[in-house]
């Protein structure tokens, strides 16, 4: 590389080659974590025994790619496709190690490796590569897959010497005089580049940067020393540790993370020297423990919300929240430290440990809300962690049980017997440190440990600022270089570079709802390598708007061709289709270049499917292929022919692209449809018209003859559609010099704010004028009013529940020639089943629905002299009741005489093209009508009943398709209607008939004759109900005329009228009877009871007849007495 003399590389002299494992590594694009969201904690990346992603509590989790073992090979060293296998060669493999300068985004991970393991270990360790969002996540390779034999042995190289080591020194001195002497030359330009730009900051941040990865001759020293130690397996112990404990592979990823983080805010460094100090004595220890670990997961969630600082742009008013989590951070550390160098006697016999941890995760609590509060961070994951209790275990009790039965902690301090006795009854071993652990000030050691870190941080502060130079120099430039795009898939910016296999991560759903039905996850559940351009090779959740944008639509694709076929058992739709792309979006602008889509199967994550758009040179590269491989098919839904659907090219005889063919067959269909589109291939346009080539619908024939259909039947009240009669009016009866005039008509339920669902109120206004003239000075002086009501056809009338005046106090006087105006409203309640319903009945009289209504007003003067004034209320049937309409073909109605409502049932046929009929608002077409025959000859059934039926409480109804077997079509509906679940008695019920309009493509239909359904719903059985009895009107509010003295004359007319008399209230009875015998008979149409009233009626009215011919007999005698 020295020979390089490229002067855009520079630097390239002083860059060390890259390891085969650093190629590999580049080469097969390992490993990317999923996209950090600001204000959400970095993924939990760690495997686990059976390869699955350990909890997060609600964060994203990623997961480890496959790693692949080729034969011969080992976890460590494995060959690179289509290159020589790499094998170790002592000599150049330790020079290249000792030379190569740690990579900044991974110097936590050499710091661990080069000062906990062997340095046969660490050498075969991969370096880190940071990723475009500048996280590193564990390697694959320095946490071995569990899913990877492990080898039985491996090439060791040998122990570097202390030559080597003094060399590396050497060198990296030079590289650091060389980015001196870099930086001048830059300064001295006067133009400003990026990589000068990238440069300075380097310095800037190097310098100012307090704790970031040691290396030069600190890290060879410490690695020489390591590598001195006899090759006992620690460092594979170390792995097997960092493996086994998830919440320690956590706080690496964090450490990790920090770093990069610390390029552009110092401040937090600190943070990542006292975690690489926890993470070194936890790596140090011999045993788990639960409050260690427990404290360690906390830790983990109040560093994590510091990671969004890399896209934080204010970040000087949080240094003194940061500063603060730094000093609970040096704290955790100091009581990790002292709590691990006790014994596991004193850890269980120290009762302050319990209480320091208990503390520490008060002030981890504390420390973390203060930071989400600062951050401004939606916390929507799990918080338990911070609000759980410290974990304790059986030993704790025993041991909290034990020092409190001997006297508590100072006694068993001084007591070394009662410290053996407890090392025995926990089968643990007594050693002489014990004493000294169980002495020692606790608080001592963390003031200690405190003063340790302080050092600590002040050491790491002189940090090797050639190699963030370098490397920041090294990244700028790579970034001039290399062009920035932006994945498709997940919609992050990413370098061609960086991209794998696994680099994307993504749904394979759609969002909705904020959930995604493919994983249930808000994590990503899919992993890829990034995409600039959409495609359909698998599914990912942006296609669907992309996709959906351009086939929702009628203005952006112009159709050339399309087929689909729909199982008539699934309703499973196979279709595709070739057309024009007009336009990306809807109301977007027109595409400038002709393009062409093919659109075939269904666009979702479960089923497969094709949609790609053509231009000029894909169809020319398509053409090509069609020509090498012979294969036409562009895409097919599924291998059998069963269900399918298809689109492929067909070619002319020189083997050229003429046109698109497009299939669709569903499984119920015997013969696949088939349309073809011809294509011109250079202008991407259609080259005349499609034709179709075959049709796979379902065969119907045409009936020879009209189908007949019996007529309705029907039973029950039917409600009037017109009022009664005309409402009387009725003049005041009184003696007082008074006149009453009503304002209008009496109405019901119309004024006031609240409607009774027990009663209807009665309203109406008087005007009561005094009619004596001014000179007689005569008062009226009103002192009470009543109300009374009753229905015409009663005798007697009825005190209502209450009667309102307005604001007509009593007594109250009206003078001559001057009138009062009375509002009154009377509330009459109703019978015990109306008020059962409690139906609002605004505007009108639920009370009055057959018979009219009387209230009869009475007002007293002071001296009892009455005014009386009758007030009717007919009731007035609503305009909007539902009557038959002229494109009715089946009209059914139920009406409740009870409430005076309508229930109906419609049959309409459609005057949509592609509809044929309409059942009470449920639109049914052709394909809905081969089903019903399809599933009919499935069951061999003819009468078919549909699932469009209603039962609403008050009424229900059903509705059953009648099938021609013969010409295999729907030629009729039965529907039918009844008293719904509500009621307790069936006493009304209509069944009625509605004719199929003839559907299918007629002119080429084949006809047969027809044959009707063999029908087993009849007319139900009804419960017999007594016939309203209405009465129009009487003569009991009628005033009667004064009598007068009658002549002798006349007295002896009357006696010989006598018999005329008997004789026509005679009549009258008889006309009454009939009368009667008519409404009984008309309250049911149900043509056998109508039968037997008719009959009855025409005895009656024979013997009406012989009485009316008697009257005429004897008033002729009457006139003749009377003339003489």
């Amino acid at each position: 590389m020295s020979g390089n003399n490229n002067n855009s590389d520079r630097f390239a002299h002083h860059r060390p080659p890259l390891l085969p494992h650093q190629q590999m590594q580049q080469q097969q694009q390992q490993f990317r974590p999923p996209h950090h969201i600001p204000g959400q904690v970095p993924p939990f990346i760690h495997p686990r025994p059976n390869g699955a992603p350990l909890p997060t509590h609600g964060r994203p989790v990623a997961q480890f790619p496959g790693q692949h073992q080729f034969p011969g090979q080992t976890a460590f060293n494995r060959p690179i496709p289509g290159q020589q296998p790499f094998v170790h060669q002592p000599h150049q493999f330790h020079q290249q190690n000792v030379h190569q300068p740690l990579p900044t985004g991974a110097a936590f991970h050499a710091m661990v490796h080069a000062q906990n393991m062997p340095q046969h270990v660490s050498q075969n360790v991969h370096p880190i590569r940071t990723n475009s969002s500048g996280s590193s996540p564990v390697s694959s390779a320095s946490i071995a897959s569990p899913t990877s034999p492990s080898p039985p042995s491996r090439q060791l190289p040998p122990i570097p010497t202390e030559d080597s080591a003094r060399a590396a020194v050497q060198n990296l001195s030079a590289g650091f005089k060389e980015v001196r002497q870099r930086m001048a030359e830059l300064q001295a330009d006067g133009t400003e580049s990026d990589v000068k730009k990238a440069i300075n900051k380097g310095v800037d941040v190097a310098m100012a940067v307090t704790a970031t990865a040691t290396t030069g001759s600190v890290l060879i020293n410490q690695g020489l020393a390591i590598a001195h130690k006899t090759l006992d397996g620690k460092g594979q112990e170390i792995i097997n540790k960092i493996e086994s404990n998830p919440v320690l592979g956590h706080l690496i990823q964090l450490a990790d993370k920090l770093v990069d983080i610390g390029k552009t805010v110092p401040f937090i460094a600190p943070a990542f020297v006292i975690l690489k100090f926890i993470i070194d004595v936890e790596t140090k220890a011999r045993d788990a423990d639960n409050k260690c670990s427990d404290l360690l997961e906390r830790i983990n969630f109040m560093v994590s919300n510091i990671t969004v600082l890399e896209k934080v742009k204010a970040i000087d008013p949080l240094v003194a929240v940061i500063e603060g989590m730094n000093e609970t951070l040096k704290q955790a550390a100091s009581l990790i430290q002292a709590y691990r160098k006790q014994g596991a006697i004193a850890r269980r016999l120290n009762m302050s440990n319990s209480q320091n941890f208990t503390s520490m995760a008060a002030r981890i609590t504390a420390c973390s809300h203060d930071l989400m509060l600062s951050l401004q961070i939606q916390q929507t994951g799990d918080i338990s962690i911070l609000t759980r209790a410290v974990p304790t275990d059986p030993q704790d009790e025993e041991a909290k049980r034990f020092v409190q039965e001997h006297g508590g902690q100072k006694i068993i301090n001084s007591r070394p017997d009662l410290v053996e006795e407890f090392a025995k009854k926990m089968h643990l071993t007594m050693s002489e440190q014990v004493m000294d652990q169980m002495q020692s000030s606790m608080e001592d050691l963390l003031e200690e440990n405190q003063s340790k870190i302080e050092a600590l941080l002040k050491e790491n502060s002189s940090n090797t600022i050639a190699e963030t130079i370098k490397a920041m120099a090294e990244e700028a430039r790579e970034r001039e270089a290399e062009q920035k795009l932006t994945c498709l898939q997940c919609s992050l910016s990413y370098r061609a570079s960086a991209n794998g296999p696994e680099a994307c991560n993504f749904h394979k759903a759609m969002e909705l709802n904020g959930g995604f039905s493919c994983c249930g996850n808000r994590a990503p559940c899919t992993y890829s390598s990034h995409r600039s351009s959409h495609h359909c090779d698998y599914p990912y959740t942006t296609f669907y708007e992309y996709a959906f944008g351009i086939i929702n639509y009628t203005d952006t694709i112009k159709e050339w061709a399309s087929v689909n076929d729909t199982d008539l058992l699934t309703n499973t739709i196979q279709k595709a289709s070739v057309g024009k792309l007009l336009r990306w979006r809807s109301s977007h602008e027109q595409v400038s270049k002709p393009l062409m889509v093919i659109h075939v199967g269904r666009i979702t994550f479960e089923t497969p499917y094709f949609f790609h758009v053509f231009d000029a040179e894909a169809l020319k590269t398509a053409n090509e292929t069609v020509r090498r491989t012979g294969k036409t098919t562009i895409f097919r839904t599924r291998d059998g022919d069963d269900e399918y659907a298809m689109a492929e090219w067909t070619l002319d005889g020189a083997g050229v692209i003429n046109g698109v063919k497009v299939s669709a067959k569903a499984a119920t269909s015997d013969v696949v449809t088939t349309t073809l589109a011809p294509l011109n291939i250079d202008s991407v346009s259609l080259n005349g018209e499609a034709t179709p080539l075959s049709k796979g619908s379902f065969q119907v024939y045409k009936p020879a003859e009209a189908y007949r259909f019996p007529e309705t039947r029907r039973v029950g009240h039917v409600l009037r559609e017109t009022p009664l009669r005309a409402t009387r009016e009725f003049k005041a009866r009184t003696n007082l010099p008074v006149v009453v005039m009503p304002q209008g008509k009496m109405v019901a339920n119309t004024n006031g704010q609240f409607m009774r669902f027990n009663a209807d109120k009665f309203q109406g206004t008087l005007r009561i004028f005094n009619k004596a003239s001014p000179a007689s000075q005569t008062y009226v002086t009103l002192g009470a009013a009543t109300a009374e009501y009753r229905f015409v056809g009663e005798e007697e009338y009825k005190e209502v529940e209450s009667l309102t005046l307005g604001d007509v106090k009593f007594p109250v006087s009206i003078g001559p020639t001057e009138s009062l105006d009375v509002p009154f409203e009377a509330i009459v309640r109703r019978s015990e089943e109306q008020a059962a319903l409690m139906q609002n009945c605004w505007g009108w009289a639920m009370r009055a629905l057959h018979r009219p209504v009387r209230i009869r007003l009475t007002f007293k003067d002071i001296e009892d002299e009455e005014c009386v004034l009758v007030q009717e209320y007919i009731h007035q049937p609503s305009p909007r009741m539902a009557k038959r309409e002229v494109d009715d073909l089946c009209f059914l109605f139920l009406d409740d005489s009870l409430d005076g409502t309508r229930s109906t049932v419609r049959v309409k046929k459609s005057n949509d093209a592609e509809c044929v009929i309409i059942l009470n608002s449920n639109r049914l077409t052709v394909e809905d009508l081969n089903k019903i025959v399809f599933k009919a000859e499935k069951s061999g059934e003819s009468e078919v009943k549909l699932g469009y039926g209603h039962d609403a409480g008050t009424y229900k109804w059903d509705v059953w398709a009648l099938i021609d077997k013969a010409c295999r079509r729907v030629y009729g509906f039965k529907v039918l209607m009844t008293e719904g679940s509500t009621r307790t008695k069936n006493t009304s019920a209509a069944l009625g008939y509605a004719a199929c309009p003839i559907y299918g493509e007629q002119d080429t239909m084949e006809e047969r004759p027809i044959q009707y359904a063999d029908e087993k719903i009849g007319f139900p059985e009804l419960t017999p109900e007594d016939p309203i009895v209405v009465v129009e009107d009487d003569q009991v509010d009628d005033v009667k005329p004064p009598t007068t003295p009658i002549p002798d004359a006349q007295v002896a007319a009357a006696v010989v009228a006598e018999p005329v008399v008997a004789i026509a209230a005679t009549v009258s009875s008889s006309v009454s009877a009939a009368i009667a015998e008519v409404s009984k008979a008309t309250s049911s149409l149900d043509a056998a009871v109508f039968t037997g009233s008719m009959a009855s009626l025409e005895r009656r009215l024979e013997s009406l007849d012989v009485n009316v011919a008697r009257m005429a007999t004897a008033l002729e005698k009457l006139v003749d007495i009377l003339s003489h």
